[in-house]
């Protein structure tokens, strides 16, 4: 009886115990989940000997970089009593919904502390656990997407497998991975193969071992033979953001073969501390059907890489590399002007021994080749160093391009040549590459439009690229020449540039002398700035027309009938095109003592200033102040002074209004001048008075062709001057001689003769030998066909005849004004250009005046 009690009370005593045990242990259960702020819910839960089944289990965790929630159908859990305190988990249809934070940020993990872990919970986790028709929603870099699949994970001892199966459509990838940890200071040792669609596709060996108190880790990645995995491809392209076009097939004749071995230092093992760690590492691969790779293209051979870190940095001892690129529609390539894509490249790199290389660089040669439109050949001597801080020496580099026909922003060139001869150097902080003798540039034709080129040339020697990397800047002479320019504002003919180069990322000038075959020299500029303005400067180099003028032999507009044969001539342009606002303009002619011939007219002494500008919509021209010693259209003419302003809208550049305010020629002594005055071009008809002062009568029976005719007196008077479209006219114009008069001799026998015979005509030809007149004033019209119409009355006296009683004379005089000025001119001496245009327009009225 008292062995019975004695056992009753152990039991209950065991039994409370084991209560308090649990409720100590819920508590601290719950107090842990509560700390990592995590919610279980569950229904129905069972209980048997087998072990406990929940069903509808959910678990919720909010935590400062996301929310996680995992959902299961059914989650049950079998005792294994056989294996101590192992059991085992099984999952059927768990959910995983992973939400993570706008801002939170990823930090690198401690593989170390991982693993420790790891270690740790070895021995405590189910010795199997199985996870059915599982699905995960997780973030990636196109949004949010989902896997699908199931998973297994067996632990034994000191031994962890996984095996993991995902589904992606109809295929079906497989991870099988081992890990095993020894609790003594054996090496830790990982491996791990991926299946696609069943077959071997990625295999992983590795291991951690500690040896001398210094950790090294080492393994091998290959993988032998490579399927059709264009989908992998394409489903890794979710998780990773790589270009959403298809790939192309991918070959079933591939290997890759990396082994390496690395010492890693005490404390945490980071990504960037395990990458940075001394050791060494060989890269074999071998791709004997071209392999697709995001934003290249298709990449075909065979490459070898032998790396070593000394403590430092990691530093190549080998590389050997045969590669074929075929890009098949890469962004880098449809970038590239058409006609100026190569369809295959073919790079071979090679070691080369050098007794000059620095210690502990990689001294390699390059050759480069490459077909279709753009034919490449190239080849260069590189000198890689991969320390701390890197450098990149290039003793020699050679390419040729050579290209049948291009485009490049909208022209077209034919039979595109350069020629690059490239040495330099770069590290990290600064670069510098400079174009040696022989770079060149070549086309036989260009075509744009209305621009046409013939034999392009550009000599490149010299140019220099030098700065930071993240900043370069590229500087030096270029040189430009075509041989032949076509451009409907121009002559053809050749042209050359030389000048200066210098641009940035920000800002672009180009500096020089513009050259053509006719003499033309022009110092231009462009330039655009960091906030996208663009200018131009042009500056026409003074010229001396008495040694030539280039200006006709240089632009197709050049007026036909206008000469320039002595005097100098400047002028000054400059361009602004602002971002977003309109084109800015300006020109500035200058003449000092121009000397030429227009038409049938000939000038000396042209000297002034014309000043254009375009402003937005509108436009100016500008006489400030412009004189002409001499205008010779039969009679000598002269001075002219003007000055005048002509404003205008670019729509309409001749419909805008004139203004001046002086206009001013001198005419025999005396002088025409115009009233300051506005005139509305846009108008069909203008009407200018011009007014008439002081003409000296001397001066003008001295150049008229009568012979015998003498006189004094000045006139003065009005000439309404009305131009339109059909020419030039005067209407009612009015002529009257100044008081008080003057005196006016004609002596011809032909008139005397005929007063032998007529007492009327006797009394004019006696009259006429000595008339003082107080009174001349005349009618004045002229016609569009060049007819001058005078209406003369003169009053006056001889003092010879009848005691100088008074006379009065009506006389009406018709003159061919154009014919008179022709004549005049062919009994003077003026340049054969004017006799012979004066020759050739009397050749044409004599024709129109015989068919009137």
């Amino acid at each position: 009886m008292g062995s019975r009690r004695f056992w009753l009370g152990t039991c209950a005593a065991i039994l409370i115990s084991l209560l308090l045990l649990g409720s100590y242990a819920a508590y601290r259960a719950q107090r842990l989940l509560e700390e990592q702020r995590i919610s279980l819910d569950w229904q129905q839960l069972s209980l048997s000997p087998r072990g406990l089944r929940l069903e509808g289990f959910s678990l919720r965790q909010q935590g400062e970089s996301g929310h996680l929630q995992l959902l299961a159908r059914h989650l049950q859990l079998y005792w294994l009593a056989s294996e101590g305190p192992g059991y085992r988990l099984l999952m059927e249809e768990p959910l995983l919904d992973w939400q993570a934070e706008p801002n939170a940020t990823d930090q690198p993990g401690d593989l170390r502390a991982l693993l420790e872990r790891l270690g740790t919970a070895l021995p405590w986790l189910p010795r199997r656990i199985e996870l059915r028709r599982a699905e995960a929603q997780l973030p990636c870099a196109s949004g949010r997407c989902s896997l699908r699949g199931e998973a297994t994970l067996r632990l034994q001892d000191a031994d962890l497998r996984l095996e993991a199966a995902l589904l992606h459509g109809s295929h079906r990838a497989e991870l099988l991975a081992a890990l095993h940890a020894p609790a003594s200071d054996g090496p830790l040792q990982a491996s791990a193969e991926l299946r696609l669609d069943g077959e071997p596709q990625l295999q992983l060996d590795s291991q951690v071992r500690t040896q001398a108190g210094a950790t090294h880790w080492g393994g091998r990645l290959s993988m032998p033979q490579l399927g059709d995995v264009a989908w992998f491809g394409d489903w890794l392209g979710q998780w990773l953001l790589l270009d959403p076009r298809p790939l192309p097939a991918t070959p079933q004749q591939a290997r890759i073969d990396a082994r390496w071995q690395v010492q890693l230092a005490p404390g945490p093992w980071r990504l960037q501390d395990m990458l940075a760690a001394p050791g060494w590492l060989r890269l074999d691969a071998l791709l004997q059907q071209p392999w697709p790779l995001p934003a290249l293209g298709l990449v075909q051979g065979e490459l070898a890489l032998d790396l070593h870190n000394g403590g430092d940095s990691w530093q190549a001892r080998e590389l050997h590399a045969e590669l074929m690129l075929d890009p098949q529609g890469a962004p880098w390539l449809t970038a590239l002007p058409d006609g100026l894509r190569p369809q295959q490249l073919r790079l071979q790199i090679a070691p080369r021994a050098t007794p000059t290389s620095t210690p502990g660089a990689l001294a390699l040669h390059a050759q480069l080749q490459g077909q279709g439109p753009l034919r490449l050949q190239g080849e260069a001597n590189i000198e890689l160093q991969l320390q701390q801080d890197w450098a990149l020496t290039l003793a020699h580099l050679r390419l040729d391009a050579d290209a049948a026909r291009a485009r490049l922003a909208g022209n077209r060139l034919d039979d595109l040549q350069l020629r690059l001869q490239l040495s330099g150097s770069a590290d990290a902080q600064h670069l510098d590459f400079a174009l040696g003798d022989g770079s060149r540039l070549r086309a036989e034709r260009l075509r744009g439009g209305d621009l046409q080129l013939q034999r392009l040339g550009g000599e490149l020697a010299g140019l220099r690229l030098h700065g930071a990397p993240q900043t370069p800047q590229l500087e030096g002479p270029l040189a430009l020449s075509t041989q032949r320019l076509q451009l409907p504002q121009l002559h053809a003919q050749g042209w050359r540039w030389q000048g200066r180069l210098l641009a940035s990322a920000e800002q672009q000038s180009l500096a020089g002398t513009l050259q053509a075959d006719s003499g033309l020299n022009l110092a231009l500029r462009l330039t655009r700035d960091a906030q996208g303005e663009a200018r131009a400067e042009a500056q026409l180099d003074e010229l001396f027309l008495r040694a030539g003028n280039p200006l006709p032999q240089t632009l197709s507009d050049w007026p036909e009938l206008l000469s320039l044969d002595n005097g100098r001539l400047r002028g000054d342009a400059q361009l602004r095109l602002p971002p977003g606002k309109p084109l800015q303009a300006q020109l500035a002619l200058n003449a000092g003592g121009l000397g030429g011939i227009y038409d049938r007219s000939s000038f000396t002494g042209v000297a002034g200033a014309l000043h254009l500008a375009i402003a937005g919509n509108r436009l100016e021209l500008e006489v400030p102040q412009l004189s002409v010693e001499q205008i010779d259209p039969g009679i000598a003419l002269g001075p002219l002074q003007l000055q005048a302003r002509y404003q205008a809208a670019l729509a309409r550049p001749l419909g805008g209004v004139l203004s001046h305010q002086r206009a001013e020629l001198g005419i025999l002594g005396g002088s025409l001048s115009l009233a300051p005055n506005e005139w509305r071009l846009d108008n069909p008809s203008q009407l200018l008075p011009l007014r008439l002062s002081g003409l000296d009568l001397q001066q003008l029976f001295r150049v008229y062709p009568a012979e015998g005719l003498q006189g004094s007196g000045l006139l003065d008077g009005v000439i309404p001057l009305r131009l339109d479209g059909q020419g030039v006219s005067v209407e009612g114009g009015r002529i009257e001689a100044r008081a008080p008069g003057g005196r006016l001799r004609f002596h011809s026998p032909r008139i005397q003769a005929m007063g032998q015979a007529n007492p009327a005509m006797k009394l004019v030809s006696d009259a006429l030998e000595d008339f003082h007149y107080d009174r001349l004033g005349s009618s004045l019209d002229y016609d569009r066909s060049g007819t001058l119409r005078l209406g003369m009355r003169l009053q006056g006296r001889n003092p010879a005849i009848e005691q100088g009683r008074p006379i009065h004379f009506n006389i009406n005089l018709e003159e061919d004004i154009p014919t008179l000025l022709a004549s005049l001119q062919l009994t003077a001496k003026v340049s054969e250009i004017i006799q012979q245009r004066i020759q050739q327009r009397m050749r044409q009225r004599v024709p129109q005046e015989s068919k009137e």
